[in-house]
């Protein structure tokens, strides 16, 4: 795990070094001997409810947020940086803001002067629209944060974390380096995706929720829809009061642990950690689940009503349960399969090392 994680580390900073790389010259790594310039441009524009806001900034923050207002209010912070305070007050005046309405899409550019070594130029969004909008933003470096808005929202940024709450309407969010956080979500889909990082998810009703990350853990709790996929490459997977049609919970390298869960059909897997399902009375009879681990213990707790066939096996361990199961074939401390009632229910319990518990 050691080995694994120091791996880890030098992938993110080569891929890191990879994007400064390409990122062209408007962004420098920071230089404590450079002077630096601030400036703050604002600006309005009519925006009519239902319309879209279209803001992509290559180096710097973008935080929308959605209130009772007919424009939209733009302040732009613009940051430059240069050998002389001179130079740097310079590159910063040279930047202008452009909001163009294009068809019912209105588009916020900066216009910036081009730099060269040691000088770079950031400009920072908080932009204030009415509530029904739709939000398309892009920061390259920079993290995204979105509020209080009623409209289908799409955002990604390169390297920064993404955060929205109290959002109605479909939203896609991706950071590549960075934590997604969403709280307070209703309607549509839900797609939250990061290359290295935190989900954490709260208090969501959706259509599906669709939730990866390749390197961090995934948090949810208060979750309702048709179903739920949680990911991990390389962290743990913590789902608490989720009910949906049907729930996807894997990780690759680390613990699945989902409590309060009310679903009809249910596959959790890790390649390398334990999983412990509690599931709510208030899943149906026949419920079908499929629990597996490579390396770690199966702990699962059925439905009282629960009725169907049972599969318990491990390889290196022990099966163990709290229910009475009519046992087809032989009883083994590795295996155990047969019928609970009369039902449809189907369980399947299983790790190739540790212990089966069926409770």
């Amino acid at each position: 795990m050691k080995a694994l994680h120091m791996k880890q580390q030098m992938v993110m900073a080569l891929s890191i070094t990879v994007l400064l790389a390409t990122a062209g010259c408007d962004f420098q790594m920071g230089n404590w001997s450079q002077a630096r310039f601030e400036r703050t441009i604002t600006t309005q524009r009519p925006l009519a409810a239902g319309s879209t806001l279209d803001v992509e900034t290559s180096a710097g923050s973008i935080a929308i947020s959605g209130a009772d207002v007919t424009d939209c209010d733009i302040v732009a912070t613009v940051i430059a940086q240069a050998p002389t305070e001179e130079e740097a007050q310079e590159l910063a005046e040279q930047v202008t803001i452009e909001a163009e309405p294009v068809g019912r899409t209105l588009k916020v550019r900066a216009d910036k002067p081009r730099t060269g070594n040691n000088r770079s130029i950031s400009v920072s969004y908080r932009i204030v629209v009415p509530r029904q909008t739709s939000i398309e933003c892009v920061s390259s470096y920079g993290s995204l944060e979105l509020a209080d808005i009623e409209g289908t929202i799409s955002g990604r940024t390169s390297s920064g974390s993404v955060r929205a709450e109290n959002i109605r309407g479909s939203v896609d969010l991706t950071s590549s380096y960075g934590s997604v956080t969403c709280e307070r979500f209703a309607e549509g889909d839900l797609i939250l995706k990061t290359s290295s990082g935190k989900i954490a998810i709260a208090d969501a009703a959706f259509g599906k929720c669709d939730a990866v990350t390749s390197y961090g853990p995934v948090t949810a709790q208060s979750l309702r829809g048709e179903s739920i996929h949680l990911h991990s490459s390389s962290g743990s997977i913590e789902l608490v009061d989720a009910e949906a049609g049907t729930m996807d919970l894997t990780t690759s390298y680390g613990r699945v642990d989902a409590r309060q869960t009310t679903v009809s059909d249910l596959r959790a897997s890790s390649s390398s950690g334990s999983l412990e399902i509690v599931c709510n009375e208030a899943c149906p009879p026949n419920l079908a689940a499929n629990v597996k681990s490579s390396y770690g213990s199966v702990t699962f707790t059925a439905p009282p009503a629960f009725a169907g066939r049972v599969r318990l096996a491990t390889d290196y361990g022990s099966v163990h349960t709290d229910r009475p199961i009519t046992v087809s074939g032989e009883i083994g401390k590795k295996k155990i399969e047969g019928v609970i009632g009369e039902g449809q229910g189907n369980l399947h319990l299983e790790t190739s090392s540790g212990s089966v518990t069926l409770r």
